[in-house]
């Protein structure tokens, strides 16, 4: 899991506190776990979302960081972990990642949708996205998908950046590089994970989208780079003068 252990302060969900409904537009970064893709019906049965830094969290919380739990559709245990800005990338390098985990008894209903969603990013030319995780206890199946760039309105999924998957086996992973041209700015982004099983068993899986740096800036970071090895060169190869 790619939260670090001083995270555990971040947010954990009951259904009491995870009854907050959609997020409205241009909100922060939120977290959610539903039993559609439309996260709809009735919040704390159907849906539970919530918001980085809202009501309810338990301590100090980490700004860019949320950790939710439910149970729903014959699924007993979920977790989501999901990170942002500022805690994972920035407006400017857009970054966001989910991890998931998701535990199914022995008649779980339908399919499970874990989301991280964030607004106000303004850059990235192209998205690496990738995910890794495993299928254990039975028949498991993930989906991975990422989307964004058409409104600063969290978890708005009418544009598909990419997606990967249906993985099926034991341990799975995968990875795309996805061209992107956002049609506003700021924009939002959101990662989807759809996990559906059908006997008992658990499904586990990190999403991750981040920003591809520009060609311009890749050659910056290897002139830099080269720099820094010739100057390294010369420092070991050089003789000092000294008076006889």
């Amino acid at each position: 899991m790619k939260i670090t252990s001083y995270c555990t302060a971040a947010i954990a969900f009951g259904a009491a506190t995870l009854m907050l409904g959609a997020a409205p537009a241009n909100a922060t970064f939120v977290a959610a776990i539903c039993d559609n893709a439309a996260c709809s019906g009735t919040p704390g049965t159907d849906f539970f979302i919530v918001q980085d830094n809202a009501a309810g969290q338990d301590g100090s919380p980490i700004t860019g960081a949320i950790i939710a739990a439910a149970t729903l559709n014959g699924y007993t245990f979920l977790l989501n972990t999901s990170q942002s800005k500022p805690l994972l990338g920035s407006a400017a390098v857009p970054q966001l990642d989910l991890n998931f985990t998701v535990t199914s008894g022995a008649n779980p209903t339908g399919s499970i949708f874990m989301f991280a969603s964030d607004t106000d990013f303004t850059g990235g030319n192209s998205m690496l996205l990738t995910i890794g995780g495993t299928n254990s206890g039975g028949s498991g199946s993930v989906i991975g998908s990422a989307f964004g760039g058409n409104s600063n309105t969290s978890r708005d999924t009418s544009h598909l950046i990419g997606s990967l998957g249906p993985f099926t086996t034991a341990a799975y992973s995968g990875s795309a590089t996805e061209p992107f041209a956002p049609g506003v700015n700021p924009f939002s982004l959101t990662l989807e994970a759809q996990i559906t099983r059908t006997t008992a068993g658990t499904s586990t899986g990190d999403l991750n989208i981040s920003a591809v740096p520009e060609p311009a800036t890749w050659a910056m970071m290897i002139l830099g780079f080269a720099g820094l090895g010739f100057m390294a060169y010369r420092r070991k190869n050089s003789t000092p003068f000294r008076f006889a």
